[in-house]
């Protein structure tokens, strides 16, 4: 048996096979790939056929039922359930690694077998594979709390695919917590099943994170309602369970209230522009939170709203300019 399995849970096709070919031209090839199709179209099962048969070990599973429409998360642990790997890379059907990227964790595993938590810097690609940005690099370890305190505070971007981890440490988690639209789940795993050890960064290999507009981070107006409950519960997470278990002496309570205020912001702000509907919901949320009065947030909010509506416009009068 492998030590590594890559599990992708799979629905559209458009980059699977992208992301595939990233998968066959690893140079290290001690690994299983386990595909859950969450009942997509038949295209997907071809895609698979086709590189088990040019030698890539690949075991495909088609769900009839698709759950990730309805839990996401839930999706996402029952296609690990597929695999019996020691390690698991829950990857994407959209994604890419560099080809260096096995290699890189078995060296990591070879060296150390005690962590629970290994992850890849990333560079964001286009729908063409054109490089967009490059994260900046993240520390060579650090706590789950202190990778918390640094999401809360902006200081870093994290995408799920950057992530492998033991099958124990996310057993005893119990997989992966059923967040709406799995918004902050992955943040919310990564400190459960590092906890007690640190998160391992990885410097030989990267992975290539997809801005295409099909995924659920870029498809803001048809979650909105979603993300909002998610973030709510992630910060009642994070107040009731990371805050008081930080241990670091370095960060008071009032210096966590100031990166959970300023983590909300950044959600409703990045959720722009708002309905009219959704605006009690952001008010009833950020009670505790956001220390503003009730006239200051709403005065706020109609101003982020009128910029992003713009801004919006702005975009449709571009395209529009770019088909002529």
């Amino acid at each position: 048996m492998h030590v590594l399995a890559i599990v992708i849970p799979a629905y559209k096709p458009d980059f699977f096979r992208a992301a595939l070919d990233s998968v066959a031209a690893q140079t290290d090839r001690r690994f299983r790939v386990y595909v859950g199709d969450d009942g997509g179209p038949p295209e997907i099962e071809r895609i698979c056929a086709s590189f088990s048969a040019s030698g890539v070990d690949i075991v495909y599973r088609r769900f009839d039922e698709n759950l990730g429409g309805r839990s996401l998360t839930a999706h996402w642990n029952r296609c690990i359930a597929l695999s019996e790997e020691p390690w698991v890379w829950l990857f994407s059907d959209d994604d890419e690694m560099a080809p260096d990227c096995v290699a890189s964790i078995h060296e990591e595993l070879s060296r150390n077998r005690n962590r629970s938590v290994l992850r890849f810097n990333t560079d964001v690609i286009d729908g063409r594979g054109k490089t967009l940005s490059m994260s900046a690099a993240h520390p060579e370890v650090e706590t789950g709390v202190d990778f918390l305190y640094a999401r809360l505070r902006g200081q870093r971007n994290s995408y799920v695919v950057e992530y492998v981890f033991r099958r124990d440490a996310f057993e005893r988690a119990g997989g992966f917590p059923d967040y709406p639209v799995a918004w902050c789940a992955d943040d919310v795993a990564w400190y459960s099943f590092s906890r007690g050890g640190e998160i391992r960064t990885l410097t030989r290999g990267k992975v290539r994170w997809r801005a295409s507009g099909l995924n659920i981070t870029d498809a803001n107006r048809r979650h909105q309602r979603e993300k909002l409950e998610a973030g709510s519960r992630f910060l009642r997470f994070v107040c009731d369970e990371v805050a008081p278990s930080d241990r670091s002496g370095s960060r008071s309570p009032d210096d966590w209230r100031r990166a959970e205020e300023h983590w909300w912001v950044d959600q409703i702000r990045y959720l722009m522009p708002l309905g009219p509907a959704l605006w009690p919901r952001v008010l009833r949320a950020s009670d505790g939170v956001w220390r503003r009065t009730g006239a200051g947030k709403v005065a706020t909010l109609a101003g982020w709203n009128v910029i992003a509506t713009l801004r919006a416009l702005r975009g449709i009068v571009r395209r529009l300019f770019r088909s002529r």
